[in-house]
Order: structure tokens, then sequence, then C-alpha cells
């Protein structure tokens, strides 16, 4: 894993935390895939939506 990848996915869950938001393991994973470019952000927004959407 890049440590860019890492580095950048650690400021955004801190930047995160600081507004209360506390991330998952499992979406600091999906965060962590993306900003090392084994997961199309595209992707990942059109699962979160089918997810979160789902009845």
């Amino acid at each position: 894993m890049e440590k860019d990848a890492v580095r950048l996915t650690r400021q955004v869950a801190a930047s995160l935390a600081m507004e209360g938001m506390i991330l998952k393991d499992s979406e600091y994973d999906v965060l962590l895939r993306c900003a090392a470019g084994e997961q199309s952000i595209s992707m990942t927004i059109e699962e979160m939506i089918a997810h979160y959407t789902a009845h």
C-alpha cells in the first residue's frame, strides 16, 4: 500500500473525527482502497447509494 494513500486516508479520517463523524473499520478500508487506486470512487459511490437506499 502506498504511503501517500495511507497518509491521505488518515488525514480524511482525522478531519471527519473532528466533526464528530468516526469512521467504522469497514468505511476506513473502503476509503483506503479508493486512495490507493484499488477501487474506483464512482463504483464506491454506487455501492453506498445502493446500500443506504435499500429497503
